[in-house]
Formats: C-alpha cells, sequence, structure tokens
C-alpha cells in the first residue's frame, strides 16, 4: 500500500497546488521530484523530506520564521 493519495481534476480558473508556482521572493516552495520532497525558502534549497507531511512542517516553520 503507498501513501499517495489520488488528486482530483482542476476546475478551470482553479489554481494549482503551491508545488505548481515558481519561488516567490519572501516565499516558501515545496514541491515533490521522484518522490522526494523539496523545501526552498526565497528560492534558495532548504532541504530534502522522504514525507510530505515532514515537508509541509518544515514549511510551515520557515514561513513562520520570516515574519
Amino acid at each position: 500500500m503507498t501513501d499517495k493519495q489520488p488528486v482530483p481534476p482542476r476546475s478551470r480558473g482553479e489554481q494549482g497546488p503551491s508545488t505548481d508556482r515558481p519561488a516567490q521572493r519572501g516565499g516558501v516552495q515545496v514541491r515533490e521530484r521522484n518522490g522526494i520532497w523539496q523545501v526552498n525558502v526565497d528560492g534558495k534549497f532548504c532541504g530534502d523530506y522522504q514525507q510530505k507531511e515532514h515537508a509541509l512542517a518544515a514549511a510551515a516553520l520557515h514561513k513562520v520564521s520570516l515574519r
């Protein structure tokens, strides 16, 4: 059994997940590449994670620290 869940199709005009958007100044980006979740802050690499939940937690911590 895998941890991956099906993704529902997007309707027109609906913005995709944050993994589809490019890195923004002052922004935190989380994206998946080959089963590894990568976290970037301001376009700079911050870490790789094997689980999405861990990557999202790290991204949230980075986002809070930017304030």
